[in-house]
C-alpha cells in the first residue's frame, strides 16, 4: 500500500504533495501537468516520479493526504465523558482550522475528486481511491456517532441522521469554497469563524 500517513511520510514526498496541491488548486487537476508541479517545486520531474509513478497517483495521494490531516487532528478531541454537544463543538473547532491550514488540498478534492476517480485506470489508483473512500467514511462516522448519541440522550432532536450528517458536513466545509487568507485578516478570524459555525450547527440540531 502506498505510504500516505503523515507520521511516516518523508519530507521530500510531503514537499511534492504540497507543490502538487497548490498547482492542482490553481490550474485545475485536468489542466495541470507534472511539468507544472516540477516548476512549482523548482525541481525536475524525476524527483516527482521517484515518489509517484503517474499524475493520477499523485492526485489521488493529494486527496488522501487531505483526509489524513483531519483524521489525525479530530479524533483526539473526542472525550468519552463529554456531552455530545461539547464533543461536536470541539470537533468543529478542530476541523475548520485544520482544513483552512491545509486549504489547497481540500480545494483539490472539491474541484477534481469525482472526475478523476471516474477516470482512474491503474490498480494503484483504484487502491488509493478505495482508501480515500474508506478514510472519508471513517471520518464521517466520527460525526455520525456523536449525532446518534446526542439524539439518543435528548441533546439533539430526533431527525433523519443521514440528512443531519450531510448538512453538518456541508456547513463546516463551506469555508473551503470561499475562504481566502488575507494579509489584513484579524488574528482571531479563523477561531471566530469556527465558533460561529459551531454555534450554527448546534442550534440547528437542538
Amino acid at each position: 500500500m502506498a505510504e500516505t500517513k503523515l507520521t511516516t511520510m518523508s519530507a521530500s514526498k510531503a514537499q511534492v504533495l504540497d507543490a502538487a496541491a497548490e498547482v492542482f488548486m490553481r490550474l485545475g487537476a485536468d489542466t495541470a501537468s507534472i511539468d507544472d508541479v516540477a516548476r512549482q517545486l523548482g525541481s525536475t520531474k524525476g524527483r516527482i516520479y521517484h515518489h509517484f509513478p503517474s499524475k493520477g497517483v499523485l492526485l489521488a495521494e493529494v486527496c488522501l493526504r487531505a483526509a489524513d490531516f483531519v483524521l489525525q487532528k479530530v479524533p483526539p478531541v473526542i472525550a468519552p465523558d463529554a456531552s455530545p454537544e461539547e464533543n461536536l463543538r470541539q470537533m468543529i473547532l478542530t476541523h475548520i482550522p485544520e482544513v483552512l491550514r491545509t486549504l489547497p488540498y481540500h480545494k483539490v478534492i472539491i474541484q477534481s475528486y469525482v472526475g478523476v476517480q471516474q477516470k482512474s485506470t491503474t490498480a494503484l489508483e483504484r487502491e488509493l481511491f478505495a482508501q480515500i473512500q474508506q478514510e472519508r467514511k471513517a471520518y464521517e462516522n466520527l460525526f455520525r456517532d456523536v449525532l446518534q448519541t446526542g439524539m439518543q440522550d435528548g441533546s439533539f432532536r430526533t431527525q433523519n441522521i443521514s440528512i443531519a450528517l450531510q448538512s453538518l458536513l456541508l456547513l463546516i466545509n463551506a469555508p473551503v469554497f470561499w475562504y481566502r487568507p488575507r494579509t489584513d485578516e484579524p488574528e482571531t478570524f479563523v477561531a471566530d469563524l469556527s465558533a460561529q459555525l459551531a454555534d450554527m450547527a448546534l442550534a440547528a440540531l437542538r
